[in-house]
């Protein structure tokens, strides 16, 4: 069964039942981020399982951990996708398509990601970051490739160079070609290296494999295919605003005991001063915060940084209660206050003081190295602060 024939087939096992024999159906669930190299990956090794089944012939699903209705947002992996000829309708499978049911008898394959609420039946897990022990509570006998690279489609790829995991010496082209773009987008174009050092660099020589079976680049073409997924990632014209806030966010929750407050991060390659000038702006941002019952919303716009990457340039808070609750104003006043103060990483915010909008706060990042998940790893260590103080107030 060629690539395409599998992902068309994945979807009719949203309906597959057991048996009664040993089949078993194993997912391979992407991270909820579902980035570029989330996405291929999770279509990759889901293919090579099912080049590679073993002596029973299990089913093997792969699932884009996201709703349906939100990929659209992702512009930069529907204008790979399309490129290959892969449809969202016809392809895909996403979190919303699969029946509880279904998700309750799977066993799963994690794909850029290794803290999952389904860990307790995780069997494979393929993530470069550093393995999170207390959180993940991975089962004692699955297998964790979690190797230091910088992408997870090197990981991947690495399992198609290995004749033991690819027995059966599958190589599919347009497999290939989007690994290829992974590696390249999620590496910045490799311009972090020195070319003396690129040999030695595993995410390089990786890519050198896939280009022994899709041709070798020069330089230039490399920059022009990474130049081209970057102006996919800037391409927002076709979104609609609630669009663009679901592109990826993240909900945090804050109790102090008393007082239960939930905020939203949106992170969107959009300048946080352009979204808001938008006509329709404060009532896409009312619309998300009944949607997903906010209390503030946070934006995070970013930016292509000189060397490649992007990185947080823009930072907007907005309380949806114009800050009538008095324990809403002090959670305000303490997240910027801490943003302000905030060493690890340092922000050097510069305050936009004309702008009013929404009672919110906005903030221009002086520094190139802010990523999104650095804002919410300090999010969440400010929000631990402010819950502290509360619940270990003196009488």
């Amino acid at each position: 069964m060629d690539f395409l024939s599998f992902l068309v087939n994945s979807q009719r096992l949203t309906q597959w039942r057991p048996s009664g024999g040993p089949e078993l159906m194993y997912i391979a669930l992407s991270h909820e981020s579902c980035d570029l190299d989330s996405v291929v990956s999770t279509l990759a090794i889901a293919y090579l399982r099912h080049r590679n089944p073993g002596t029973l012939q299990h089913n093997y699903m792969p699932v884009l951990n996201m709703l349906r209705r939100d990929y659209p947002s992702k512009s930069e992996v529907r204008f790979l996708l399309e490129k290959q000829q892969i449809k969202p309708d016809r392809h895909l499978v996403f979190r919303d398509d699969v029946p509880e049911e279904l998700l309750l008898r799977s066993r799963f394959i994690l794909v850029n990601h290794h803290v999952s609420p389904f860990h307790y039946c995780t069997e494979e897990v393929y993530d470069y970051r550093p393995y999170q022990c207390e959180a993940a509570r991975l089962p004692i006998y699955c297998q964790r490739i979690m190797h230091p690279m910088h992408s997870c489609a090197a990981l991947i790829t690495e399992r198609f160079d290995s004749p033991i995991y690819n027995y059966s010496n599958t190589h599919c082209l347009r497999v290939y070609e989007l690994l290829h773009a992974a590696l390249l987008f999620q590496n910045n174009n490799f311009t972090q290296y020195p070319a003396d050092q690129l040999p030695h660099v595993r995410d390089f020589q990786l890519l050198q494999f896939l280009e022994k079976h899709l041709g070798e680049l020069e330089a230039p073409q490399r920059t022009v295919l990474y130049d081209t997924l970057v102006r996919a990632v800037f391409d927002l014209n076709e979104l609609t605003l609630p669009q663009v806030l679901r592109r990826e966010f993240k909900l945090l929750r804050a109790n102090n005991g008393s007082h239960l407050v939930r905020i939203a991060l949106c992170c969107f390659p959009m300048a946080v001063t352009r979204f808001i000038s938008f006509e329709f702006s404060q009532l896409a941002l009312q619309q998300f915060a009944a949607e997903h019952s906010c209390d503030f919303i946070m934006l995070l716009g970013t930016s292509m940084q000189p060397r490649g990457g992007l990185v947080i340039k823009e930072i907007g808070l907005m309380p949806l209660d114009a800050l009538r609750d008095m324990e809403d104003r002090r959670l305000f006043d303490h997240l910027i206050i801490n943003l302000n103060a905030a060493l690890e990483p340092f922000l050097a915010l510069e305050s936009y003081r004309g702008l009013d909008f929404m009672q919110g706060a906005f903030f221009f990042l002086n520094v190139w190295n802010i990523q999104y998940y650095d804002m919410l790893n300090l999010m969440q260590r400010i929000i631990y602060n402010w819950v502290s103080e509360d619940v270990y107030l003196p009488n």
